[in-house]
């Protein structure tokens, strides 16, 4: 963005902003004194992937924003090695021989709230936990919260990585319940989490629980 054609200096305040749901977060801000001047913003932070922009606001109140920009991440040079998942063959609710006990707990929780919208149970599959497992150690390990992995993957990204085939998918992500019960309260408090478990086109689910740092909690939902 540029301020052109000014007799007059004036203050310039500029704010790198990153576009989120609710008011955008500003990341970054400065000021200087301009006349006319072409404005070109950089940040020397730590890679976030995301979507940023840039306001500029001078002393008269007038305001002026840049185009939108999507940062991708490169991949970090040390990936997080995924947990190997303990096996619980008898954990009911769908339960296949896959995740641990407080993981198929959430999946059969799930599952009695879809018997109550009538819709079939969903089947704890090998690849969903493996994708779902691995996002909760990953934001575990790297402190983060997102459905955005920040080496700029998607939970599409990851659930395709463990060569799940899909015509439909969701995620569901949590932190910082101590129970199965409790996370799926808040889930069923929220709409958008509340619509992906009562989705019934879905037919199975991956669940993932890491204690470290959080807990962290993923629901990676999907139908072959």
């Amino acid at each position: 963005m540029s301020r052109a054609g000014c007799t007059k200096e004036a203050r310039l305040r500029i704010r790198i902003k990153k576009s989120v749901l609710g008011p955008d977060r500003v990341v970054k801000s400065g000021s200087r004194i301009v006349r006319n001047a072409r404005l070109t913003t950089t940040s020397t932070a730590n890679c976030a992937p995301g979507v940023f922009y840039t306001t500029a606001t001078d002393s008269a109140g007038h305001v002026a924003v840049s185009r939108k920009v999507r940062v991708r991440c490169p991949a970090a040079p040390k990936p997080t090695p995924t947990p190997t998942p303990t096996e619980n063959p008898g954990a009911g609710g769908g339960g296949t021989g896959v995740g641990t006990a407080i993981e198929n707990e959430v999946v059969r929780l799930t599952n009695a709230e879809r018997a109550k919208a009538g819709c079939k149970p969903l089947v704890h599959e090998a690849r969903l936990h493996k994708a779902a497992l691995g996002h909760s150690a990953d934001m575990s390990a790297k402190n983060y919260f997102d459905h955005d992995s920040q080496d700029g993957r998607g939970f599409d990204d990851r659930i395709k990585a463990t060569g799940y085939s899909f015509s439909s998918i969701g995620e569901n992500i949590a932190q910082g319940q101590r129970t199965a019960e409790s996370v799926m309260k808040d889930w069923m408090g929220s709409p958008g989490h509340r619509q992906n478990i009562l989705n019934c086109d879905y037919t199975q689910i991956g669940v993932g629980y890491v204690a470290a740092g959080g807990p962290y909690w993923t629901q990676d939902f999907g139908r072959p």
